[in-house]
């Protein structure tokens, strides 16, 4: 769209919204004009054909979770696209914008039908920005509670076969170093797909190889590689040193201690570090039982194993993983947003989401008492009638 068309637009103004910006919160009004922020002003000023009055709630840009496998009882895996779109209402209810549809692998033609079939899911709803495949090429003895089955030795075809089933919607791919060779690095680099380093038993001679070759994240770090040892550093140490490479976090304080989140956040800094929820299909049932990954999972409502012990991802969503770390290690505001969604959208390659400024994309979400009471994408959605006065 034109921005004399984005000028042309009626525009919607938020008044008087606690603003959290990225070096402060500010009290402002924000005025919209279509999926666009137009400008933010100091309060009063504002004026629209439309004007809701926030009474000083506060307003983020819209959370953005890059590894999520399903929710509601809903796999993104096993379920077909239908079923997979019906929960991006839900994801958005509760502040969740965009998110990857992040899936597991499989026994190959399984895997290839399921990559097309999330293919489909994104063109149902906006909210799914693409796919992360978590897999194939990964260090068995790091598969965690991933599938046996879904492990691949790598192979050229495959991975040609993967990429043309994903239709272009491949965003993200988690991979073993010591299992994907440099040179097959570089072909998924230039197809706009992120390496991400994850599920693996790597030195670190071999991380530095392939960030060399392109990887520029990793997939919840700490979580299915080696811990750091004074003499092996293993994966860990080189992806926390290298500036170019962004690393998920799990925060929702069973895949990570949160002195160690604490330790992460310091060494990579602002923009660095992208919380994501991992959640799994049980997420949002509270206690309950069921299969993920081919297993059977069980979950109280607070973590989610195999019947092993192992983590089987996790069963809180990213807004509450969220709200416990910012309580946990007091973070500002500022800092949340930097790690629910400003990291994320970078990571993405969108430049004006994740932010809250001018020309900015009107992503965004009302917060009340650490809850979503309204969330708008792209500047449309349902804001609460008492808060309308014109």
């Amino acid at each position: 769209m034109s921005d004399h068309r984005i000028d042309d637009q009626p525009p919607r103004v938020l008044r008087n919204a606690e603003v959290v910006l990225p070096d402060r919160t500010a009290l402002a009004d924000l005025v919209l004009r279509g999926p666009t922020i137009d400008s933010l002003l100091p309060p009063g000023r504002g004026q629209g054909v439309e004007v809701h009055d926030l009474g000083g709630r506060r307003v983020t840009p819209g959370l953005i979770d890059l590894h999520v496998h399903g929710g509601w009882g809903v796999d993104f895996y096993r379920d077909d696209a239908e079923r997979i779109a019906s929960v991006a209402d839900r994801f958005l209810a509760s502040g969740v914008t965009s998110l990857l549809l992040t899936l597991h692998t499989g026994p190959i033609d399984e895997m290839l039908d399921r990559i097309a079939n999330a293919a489909d899911a994104c063109e149902l709803s906006p909210v799914f920005a693409g796919i992360h495949l978590e897999g194939p090429f990964l260090a068995r003895d790091r598969k965690g509670a991933l599938p046996e089955e879904g492990i691949h030795a790598y192979d050229a075809e495959l991975l040609g076969r993967i990429v043309e089933a994903a239709r272009g919607k491949l965003r993200v791919m988690t991979f073993a170093p010591e299992s994907l060779p440099p040179a097959a690095l570089g072909g998924l680099h230039s197809l706009g797909v992120g390496l991400s380093i994850g599920h693996t038993s790597s030195d670190a001679a071999a991380v530095r190889q392939a960030i060399a070759a392109g990887a520029r994240r990793c997939t919840h770090l700490c979580n299915a590689m080696p811990p750091i040892h004074h003499r092996d550093p293993g994966p860990i140490v080189e992806l926390l040193l290298d500036d170019r490479v962004r690393v998920e976090v799990i925060p929702d304080g069973r895949h990570l201690d949160d002195r160690v989140l604490e330790m992460i956040l310091r060494l990579k800094g602002p923009d660095r570090v992208i919380a994501v929820s991992d959640a799994m299909p049980l997420a949002g049932l509270g206690a309950a039982a069921g299969s993920f990954c081919g297993q059977e999972v069980q979950t109280d409502g607070e973590r989610a194993t195999l019947a092993d012990g192992t983590l089987a991802g996790s069963v809180t969503f990213l807004p509450e993983a969220l709200a416990r770390t910012a309580s946990a290690l007091q973070l500002s505001p500022s800092r949340l947003v930097s790690l629910g969604c400003t990291a994320a959208a970078q990571d993405l390659g969108l430049p004006r989401t994740g932010r809250i400024g001018s020309g900015g994309r009107a992503d965004l979400v009302v917060w009340e008492d650490g809850r979503a009471q309204a969330t708008l994408r792209g500047g449309e959605g349902e804001l609460p009638p008492e808060w309308r006065i014109a």
